[in-house]
């Protein structure tokens, strides 16, 4: 079976000052889950370390450098999904958990299929995950950014207020496909700027944030997660390809619905099919991506 893979660093108005360093993560994460999939490596694996890296990597809204809620706190959530037996594992709202899709993992193959808050947190201590402070999370561009909008926030928090201060906002994620023909999907996001505490978006939700199934192909979706949810954007993706659609037109058909579905409906949308074809779209003005198909050389762009 041929391998493949796609990663995304997220839709959104990324600023011309940080499009190097989205492509430079994003290409970083698809070298470090490749050289899994070329050492005969598992799909699962090669999506935990490609997201694991971008979690790591603070230009990205997810793990350390993460937007901060209207408290002024980070909460993270993220979710994988195995196509091949359609288990998946969900993590939201994590305050001390620096890589939340390593607890997505061991939920996967764990008692569960989503857990939040300080549950999450519990169990991550009981496999052995260490926790950290909240405040490890938080780096400074973040705050400054925070203290901006507490300044000039009216009384009631707007979607609006944020996208004014700060451009818009984004989600990791990634597709692989391994030599053993499974297809797996992964996402990781901190969320909306100032989000209202407890907020949880499209990105743990299967359907919503990203579906996989080995038979028919696998969506992981990036943008404003309520759109997203209620259009459940990725399995919309997955089934245009369960259609005979080809992989980048379905991308751009389930972008589409969501523009036309949705008052405001943005974001972007990546697909990978079970024979190794890849999609992808968006209607912000970029999303960060990086590919590579078997026998190919690494494509990338926003």
């Amino acid at each position: 079976m041929p391998i493949a893979m796609i990663v995304h660093g997220g839709a959104w108005a990324i600023p011309d000052d940080q499009v190097e360093a989205h492509l430079a993560g994003c290409r970083a994460a698809l070298e470090t889950g490749w050289a899994i999939l070329e050492g005969s490596g598992s799909a699962l694996d090669a999506c935990e370390a490609a997201v694991r890296l971008m979690e790591d990597d603070p230009i990205f809204d997810a793990g350390t450098g993460s937007h901060l809620t209207a408290a002024g706190t980070v909460e993270l959530d993220a979710a994988l999904m195995d196509g091949r037996t359609l288990r998946y594992g969900a993590v939201a709202n994590l305050r001390r958990v620096r890589n939340p899709i390593s607890l997505a993992r061991r939920l996967l193959e764990g008692p569960g299929t989503m857990l939040v808050g300080e549950g999450a947190e519990q169990f991550a201590e009981r496999q052995g995950l260490a926790l950290c402070s909240n405040e490890e999370l938080i780096v400074e561009r973040e705050r400054q950014l925070w203290a901006r909008w507490r300044a000039g926030q009216s009384s009631t928090d707007s979607a609006a207020g944020a996208e004014a201060t700060v451009g818009g906002h984004d989600t990791v994620g990634a597709i692989a496909l391994d030599g053993a023909g499974n297809l797996v999907a992964a996402n990781s996001t901190g969320g909306t700027p100032f989000k209202l505490p407890g907020r949880v978006g499209d990105t743990p939700l299967v359907g919503c944030g990203l579906f996989a199934d080995t038979n028919s192909g696998a969506a992981v979706c990036t943008g404003w997660g309520e759109s997203i949810v209620r259009v459940t954007l990725a399995r919309r993706a997955v089934e245009l390809l369960e259609r005979g659609v080809p992989p980048q037109a379905a991308a751009e058909l389930a972008v589409r619905t969501l523009a036309r579905s949705v008052s405001g409906g943005s974001g972007g949308c990546i697909v990978l099919t079970p024979d190794g074809r890849v999609g992808l779209a968006w209607n912000t003005r970029r999303m960060a991506y990086a590919y590579r198909q078997e026998g190919g050389a690494a494509v990338w762009g926003v």
